[in-house]
């Protein structure tokens, strides 16, 4: 007789399942040769181009705050009202921290648009109301990269973990360099986020969101209930992030069914390669903007606009081994060109910055 209980999805919500356990050993020997270097020469670069920056650095726009929100997976969040054309982003529950003692609890934006551009009409961050433009960026971008983006780091290492396991050929790249980044930004000194023994604060790119609130944060999904990535797409269109986002889901979907991919793998797959990649190509086109990587800080010092760019260049920006990039374009398999031609069709831009698993 067959059963009728719902088998529970093989793969676990855990960024912190990173250990080096013997069956991945080779993938953590990988990223130590291959992808790891690149982190040490990104960081002099970084340094001597966030130099070279704080000339050109300027103050974040109203345009500038909603385009981030719209270019990144904040657009899963943003609510339209279809009398008014206002839109809304609101998170009612965080559990992120700051160091200092801050926490981030909740946060609302309300903006329209029209022929004079982009207006932020109201924002409060824990029921407070917030008018500086720098604040509000640091704010936006301090919920978006430690929640809305982690998110899409949830299922690596058990898709990663699987992929050995099971010993799926065809998604081979695909279990490269998570576990250990993962393993790296928790657990060594050198993690940008903040936590005692911390090293990257005395190296220029040290963030200010506690480690363990990030972790709880991570399985707090209240922010995206009753968010529909088909209802983004007939709200804000085909062609806009979260439209492109929904159309490459689809597309993955039918490149799996035509490469015998088990269809369970699907969203684990989705976050893994195409939203976490191109996620952080919508991070790094906001790079000439002068805030502070606390959302707290009143004023921006020379300092923080410092310590801002060099997270961006080392961190957020792309940071791939030319030698061994792993992006989809470069991968000679049936599968990732299948994907990567069919990724083209909705924008060559996205197609160009996807990797076949979580790379930096």
């Amino acid at each position: 007789m067959r059963s009728t209980t719902k088998k529970p999805s093989p793969f676990r919500p855990r960024i912190d399942d990173c250990e080096c356990t013997p069956s991945v050993q080779h993938i953590f020997r990988r990223h130590y040769l291959i992808q790891s270097p690149m982190y040490y020469i990104r960081w002099i670069y970084a340094v001597l181009y966030s130099l070279y920056l704080l000339f050109f650095l300027r103050a974040p726009t109203d345009s500038d705050i909603v385009g981030y929100i719209e270019n990144t997976t904040m657009a899963m969040l943003i609510r339209r009202d279809g009398k008014t054309g206002e839109c809304e982003v609101t998170v009612s529950d965080c559990k992120l921290r700051a160091s200092g003692g801050y926490s981030l609890k909740n946060m609302s934006l309300r903006y329209k648009t029209g022929r004079n551009g982009v207006q932020i009409l109201h924002f409060t961050r824990n029921g407070v109301d917030v008018d500086n433009r720098s604040e509000m960026f640091s704010t936006v971008y301090f919920y978006h990269i430690h929640s809305m983006h982690t998110k899409s780091h949830l299922f690596s290492n058990s898709l990663v973990r699987h992929i050995v396991d099971n010993d799926v050929k065809t998604l081979q790249e695909s279990s490269y360099t998570s576990m250990p980044l993962h393993y790296v930004l928790l657990h060594s000194s050198l993690s940008v986020l903040m936590w005692d023994g911390n090293m990257s604060r005395y190296l220029g790119y040290g963030n200010a969101c506690i480690r363990e609130s990030i972790l709880e944060e991570s399985r707090n999904m209240s922010a995206l209930e009753g968010h529909r990535a088909e209802h983004r797409w007939n709200l804000h269109g085909k062609d806009t992030f979260a439209g492109k986002l929904f159309r490459s889901r689809q597309a993955l979907q039918s490149v799996m069914e035509r490469h015998d991919i088990d269809p369970k793998l699907l969203d684990a797959l989705f976050n893994h390669t195409i939203v976490h990649s191109v996620d952080h190509h919508g991070i790094s086109e906001w790079s000439f903007l002068r805030f502070s990587l606390h959302p707290w800080d009143k004023d921006c010092s020379l300092y923080q606009a410092f310590n801002t760019s060099v997270f961006r260049v080392l961190i957020t920006q792309p940071n791939l081994n030319p030698l061994a990039p792993n992006t989809i374009s470069s991968i000679n398999k049936p599968f990732y060109q299948d994907l990567y031609r069919e990724l083209r069709k909705i924008d060559p831009k996205m197609a160009d910055v996807v990797t076949a698993s979580v790379m930096y």
